[in-house]
């Protein structure tokens, strides 16, 4: 099993295309969550967080570790979503997207 997952890692790095690209995720927690609250955190450090919680294997692109997004940070406050739906919102607040590996980067 270790075997083909890293097969699929190196897949998803070659076609890494858009911002974060998530593959091999199992099923998202579709759990509501009563509120969400980070105060100055760093973006990357929040997707990651918040990709956690909505139990997606994701990849960011490299370009979220160069400047200005590096240094990033966010302060964000959400009542009664999901973790996905959190993550969706945060990286659509940036100009980034989720894509799912095997699916085609949305259009900008």
């Amino acid at each position: 099993m270790v075997k083909y997952r890293s097969l699929i890692l190196v897949a998803a790095v070659v076609s890494v295309l858009t911002n974060v690209q998530t593959w091999a995720a199992s099923p998202a927690n579709d759990k509501v969550i009563p509120l969400i609250e980070m105060e100055s955190v760093l973006l990357t450090d929040a997707i990651w967080q918040l990709a956690r919680q909505a139990h997606l294997n994701i990849l960011l692109d490299p370009r979220l570790s160069e400047p200005p997004l590096a240094r990033m940070t966010v302060s964000i406050r959400w009542q009664n979503v999901t973790a996905k739906e959190a993550l969706v919102a945060l990286l659509d607040n940036y100009g980034l997207a989720l894509v799912e590996a095997g699916r085609p980067a949305p259009s900008r």
